[in-house]
């Protein structure tokens, strides 16, 4: 295995070693073969099988070889073998078969050997297989013999060295002596012993494999790159972590990775694509690309992407959901936060009428920019989260101008997501729609994203139950004047065009209390949802609050809408904040750190929910933001109110909350325990 450009995470085995004479072996079946990260001596795994000659391959590339040994297809291989190791068979009674290649090695390094090993022999018939450097000053032999539980099917060795010792120049060979009866048992003649992946690893750069109960998604995949010919290959294990691979022309703390598109062919378990050499550097790595089949074990953000500017290029042409009245000062800001703009580049900001306590203008995004949402996704995949619901509000859909603008925005989440390996879907805002039209305008639009705009033919938007999803928020809130018949039409249409129809209820909708309209046929519209969402923002200020909202809403939701075959979505946001939106208090419901974010999803996931939405991924107007913020006043605005991230005390980088969402994701996939208090400090 070549190093690992990228993992996900890393378990190191320590119960299921066994050692002897410095050596450590570990069954094949007791770890996750190929999530090792070593480096292979060249050729170490035999892929390059030389020619062929009768049936078998006896002479791989680079390697000398002695008696009956072949580059060829074995007996109880693993995945991690791509088909092929070193052979010896016992059809000639060779008392030793060996594959032996020169290797050269930094002076005074630490280093580990290590390699996969058969032995197929019993107590009457048999040989010992082994890997070493030819009698090197205190080399790191491996052994292994028939009499080790299990080792027909196979084990993974390592051992430490020092060139210090052996010196730099060493002859690597694979081996078998101690010729004994036949050689083998009967029932696996002639083949005697097996060997495969021989690597030389520095000490500093090698990790174990994974043990075989780890979490699927944990586990570490190393991304091999070979010649095919006068093109690249790149390869790796194939596991059901929805792995892509990702290419970026330089490392640097600025560097974009891009996915390769390239077609995957999957063979004996193994993952390939070739590449036609471009004739400049490129780097490439494994990121864990999101499943787009199920809302299963996400945790999935809402994103407004609402925000355009003058000269952005948008029909608006003016600000929208920075300033009022078109005029960007401090008096007609509506945002209480302030986007984290370090990493955007000049044709991605706009210029307002204040300025930075430094002097220079402070300057905003607009979502009609491309470039801006795929960035936002770039930090979407940075941070492993798993995608968004892209609102689309209803009440702009009749204005031509802001119904360009949301298709351009539907346009750019869905480059990012293709381009980043997230998801996307639709989520339909009802709120200020006249009802006489709503039903109409919902169909329609649909109809429109659907048949024009193809948005359910990307391969990245989001399916639920093998239909696409999409949501509505707003049916039956107190004080609207929308009807169970009009929600019910909108349902039952997008049901019957193919739809799993996700639905953004009141957060009293079990009750018809509070906020939920009383009229009694709410209660079946609201089961009708296939999957049902209360709205949580503000129900709540501390983890108290939550810890009650959690054992008098959502453990009885989830029971109701289980007990009614439906999914259930429970929102959760990192604190609140309007005082330039709506005069209310400047952070009204304080995030203290990411502990209050922290304990509604904690919350959610010990009572049993398989599935949370996140509110909001870029929602700066109500101070629900995730996405990296300004996180001291000296990248505020100098004239005006608003919220730093170290608000409450604490000094937070500005993509902590990203972080806090990452792992989050990571509870909800069972990846880390499930725990009240963060599991990372800023």
């Amino acid at each position: 295995m070549m190093h690992a450009s990228r993992f996900i995470l890393a378990l190191l085995l320590s119960s299921i070693a066994t050692s002897a004479l410095a050596q450590t072996k570990l069954k094949l079946s007791a770890i996750q073969p190929g999530t090792e990260i070593v480096q292979l001596i060249t050729n170490g795994d035999f892929q390059q099988q030389g020619s062929l000659v009768g049936t078998n391959h006896p002479n791989p590339t680079g390697w000398n070889r002695v008696g009956e040994i072949f580059a060829d297809a074995g007996t109880n291989m693993v995945a991690a073998n791509g088909g092929v190791v070193a052979r010896a068979d016992v059809t000639t009674a060779a008392g030793v078969s060996q594959f032996s290649r020169s290797v050269t090695l930094e002076p005074a390094t630490a280093y580990i050997f290590s390699a996969y090993l058969w032995n197929f022999g019993n107590a009457a018939n048999h040989v010992t297989t082994v890997v070493d450097l030819s009698d090197a000053p205190n080399e790191p032999q491996i052994t292994l013999t028939y009499s080790e539980a299990d080792a027909d099917k196979g084990y993974f060795a390592y051992r430490s060295f020092n060139t210090s010792d052996t010196g730099t120049n060493v002859t690597v060979r694979a081996f078998y002596d101690a010729f004994t009866g036949t050689g083998t048992a009967t029932n696996y003649f002639p083949v005697a012993a097996q060997w495969d992946n021989l690597a030389i690893t520095k000490g500093a750069n090698f990790v174990a494999p994974l043990a075989s109960n780890a979490p699927p998604s944990a586990t570490l995949v190393p991304l091999r790159i070979n010649r095919a010919g006068t093109n690249v290959m790149l390869a790796w294990v194939a596991t059901n972590n929805n792995l892509v691979a990702q290419t970026t022309s330089n490392i640097s703390a600025t560097m974009h990775w891009s996915e390769v598109t390239n077609s995957i062919a999957t063979t004996n378990n193994t993952n390939s694509l070739t590449l036609t050499p471009a004739g400049a550097q490129k780097f490439y790595r494994l990121s864990r690309a999101v499943d787009p089949s199920t809302m299963n074990r996400k945790l999935l953000m809402g994103y407004q992407g609402w925000f355009a500017c003058p000269a952005d290029g948008s029909l608006p042409n003016r600000w929208v959901h920075w300033f009022r009245n078109n005029n960007p000062v401090a008096t007609n800001a509506t945002v209480d936060f302030w986007p984290d703009i370090s990493e955007l580049e000049s044709d991605e900001l706009f210029t307002t009428g204040m300025t930075l306590p430094n002097g220079s203008p402070a300057k905003v995004y607009s979502a009609f920019k491309q470039k801006t949402v795929v960035r936002h996704f770039q930090w979407m995949r940075d941070h492993q989260l798993d995608g968004v619901f892209l609102q689309r509000f209803v009440s702009e859909l009749s204005d031509p101008a802001f119904f360009a603008l949301r298709n351009q925005v539907t346009t750019n989440v869905q480059a990012g997501a293709e381009k980043c390996g997230r998801v996307f879907a639709i989520m339909y805002d009802v709120s200020g729609q006249p009802t006489n039209t709503l039903v109409s305008v919902l169909t329609n639009d649909w109809l429109y994203l659907v048949n024009t705009m193809r948005v359910t033919n990307s391969a990245r938007y989001l399916r639920h139950n093998g239909k696409p999803v999409v949501a509505i928020w707003g049916f039956g809130f107190s004080g609207r004047n929308d009807t169970p018949a009009q929600a019910t039409a909108a349902i039952n249409f997008f049901k019957s065009a193919g739809c799993t129809v996700m639905g953004g209820v009141p957060t009293y909708w079990r009750t018809l209390s509070n906020d939920a309209q009383t009229n009694t046929a709410w209660a079946a519209v609201f089961r009708s949802f296939d999957v049902i969402s209360p709205w949580s923002v503000g129900r709540y200020g501390d983890n108290a609050g939550a810890d009650i909202f959690a054992a008098n809403l959502i453990a009885p939701d989830l029971a109701d809408a289980t007990s009614n075959g439906r999914d259930y979505l429970p929102v959760i946001f990192p604190g609140f904040s309007w005082k330039n939106l709506n005069n209310g208090p400047l952070n009204q419901i304080p995030r203290n750190a990411g502990a209050f974010y922290w304990r509604q999803a904690y919350n959610a996931v010990a009572n049993g929910c398989t599935m949370i939405y996140g509110a909001m991924f870029d929602e700066v107007d109500e101070g629900t933001a995730m996405f990296k913020l300004a996180p001291t006043t000296a990248q505020l605005p100098a004239q005006g109110t608003f919220v730093p991230l170290n608000i409450d005390g604490t000094n937070l980088p500005p993509d902590w909350y990203l972080r806090l969402a990452n792992e989050a994701g990571r509870m909800l996939r069972g990846e880390i325990p499930v725990q009240p208090t963060p599991p990372i400090a800023p």
